[in-house]
């Protein structure tokens, strides 16, 4: 095959050949360093070549398509780049396994109670993990219930103090008066024409 083109280099003009020469070579270096002119190669130059004008061409369809249909051809667009993404990742995903299983199929002594070992410390683990974070939610939600629980003790005092103040009967020290207290303040509170009878 050298020898034909040498001889179609020999006929051609010589800047004919030169200039065919570095599109050969542009066409190789655009391929990633290919060694040889294949169908991809040159779809890949051809794809090149073109994207401006598909570019342009691209700008003017999207202007003059409806934006429904617009975001229809992006939705299938973007369905066919994940499922080619996703098919290659499984294919990968599946040359490993099929590695794996190879290798585990060579080597049958005691495989079965290796696997229930990982199964189990992998299981171990993870009910470890969720206990921890069980014990942390039960600490912190202990917590918040317990201010809480004394945010609304204080509330109540508060509110007791105020209902007497209000009632006009000094603050008592033990809790019994002031709750008899508080009950009466509370309907002079909430009724204050009936208690200025």
């Amino acid at each position: 095959m050298a020898g034909s083109k040498e001889t179609v280099s020999r006929l051609l003009p010589a800047r004919l050949s030169n200039w065919l020469r570095r599109k050969r070579i542009n066409t190789l270096e655009a391929a990633g360093g290919a060694t040889r002119i294949t169908p991809g190669v040159v779809a890949t130059a051809m794809s090149r070549k073109t994207a401006a004008a598909r570019g342009a061409t691209r700008r003017v369809v999207l202007k003059a398509v409806p934006p429904r249909v617009v975001n229809k051809l992006r939705r299938r667009r973007a369905t066919r780049a994940y499922l080619d993404a996703l098919s290659w990742e499984l294919l990968e995903r599946e040359t490993r396994l099929d590695y794996l299983e190879g290798r585990v199929a060579a080597r049958r002594d005691g495989f079965y109670e290796r696997m229930v070992h990982d199964v189990l410390e992998r299981t171990e683990i993870i009910l470890q993990e969720l206990d921890r974070r069980i014990e942390g939610l039960t600490a912190r939600s202990g917590e918040r219930f317990q201010s809480l629980d004394e945010q609304l003790a204080a509330l109540r005092d508060e509110l007791a103090r105020l209902r007497t103040e209000a009632a006009g009967d000094p603050p008592s020290p033990d809790g019994e008066a002031a709750g008899a207290g508080a009950d009466a303040g509370a309907e002079a509170v909430e009724h204050p024409t009936t208690a200025a009878r």
